[in-house]
């Protein structure tokens, strides 16, 4: 208990003396805390360090989305054993959300990154995993695409293609494994999964070492509104790309 009361003071005596916006904790640690900085509480217990700073990140992102935070804040984290200052300036997840912010509410681009991150860290049963979504204008990338294989969305209700809804998130997961990319609409539907891009990538220029998935998702993004965004196979990062270029790009690991 000692040593908890001493995590606590810490991050409080952290978070006055860099002016932190809020201090997010667990619920457990709630009570505990001495202070008139907002107390932000996350939804989940952190386990595992690795894990921890990722639930971090999604409890930084929720409530940045949710306003109760801003591009230049800073938050202070108490992560079990560990206090950790989090600039949300250097968040490249933010910079994601603010640059498409204009076309795609932030809340579908913040479940999409989501997802993607996720299967850039897990991967699939044991594989690595790339997949790309487009996301918006989706009557324009329609007509610039075709199915590989029948679209497994197909028929299937609005809420159980609802991207931000996290019961759907596990089969997305399984549907990322098949040629192809995810067609969602900006309101974060799931159109259409296995569906290949029919694109000109004449003039589309991107890192050296991406392949076909990344520069067809650069490339309706030039020739549509759409956002796109795609995990890479080799090494899980998550890039996101707008009017033909890429706009952020983020570490899974």
């Amino acid at each position: 208990m000692g040593t908890k009361v001493q995590i606590y003071e810490a991050a409080v005596k952290l978070a006055e003396e860099i002016n932190a916006a809020a201090i997010i904790v667990t619920g457990d640690a709630q009570k505990r805390l001495e202070t008139k900085i907002p107390i932000l509480v996350a939804m989940q217990e952190w386990q595992g360090d690795l894990t921890r700073i990722y639930k971090l990140r999604d409890a930084v992102l929720s409530a940045y989305v949710d306003g109760k935070l801003k591009m230049n804040d800073t938050v202070v984290g108490i992560l079990g054993n560990m206090v950790i200052a989090y600039d949300l300036r250097e968040e490249p997840v933010i910079l994601s959300l603010n640059k498409s912010a204009d076309r795609i509410a932030p809340k579908v681009t913040q479940a999409i990154l989501d997802v993607a991150l996720e299967l850039g860290y897990e991967g699939r049963e044991g594989k690595s995993v790339g997949t790309a979504f487009t996301i918006g204008d989706t009557d324009e990338v329609l007509k610039r695409s075709h199915q590989l294989i029948l679209n497994p969305y197909e028929g299937h209700s609005a809420e159980d293609r609802d991207v931000t809804n996290q019961d759907n998130w596990e089969t997305i997961k399984d549907f990322a494994q098949l040629d192809g990319m995810f067609v969602v609409d900006e309101n974060g539907k799931i159109l259409a999964a296995g569906r290949y891009l029919d694109v000109n990538a004449d003039g589309i220029k991107i890192q050296k070492g991406l392949g076909g998935r990344h520069i067809a998702a650069a490339a309706i993004t030039r020739d549509t509104n759409a956002i796109a965004i795609t995990v890479s196979q080799s090494g899980g990062t998550v890039r996101t790309y707008k009017d033909g270029l890429q706009i952020a790009e983020i570490e899974s690991h």
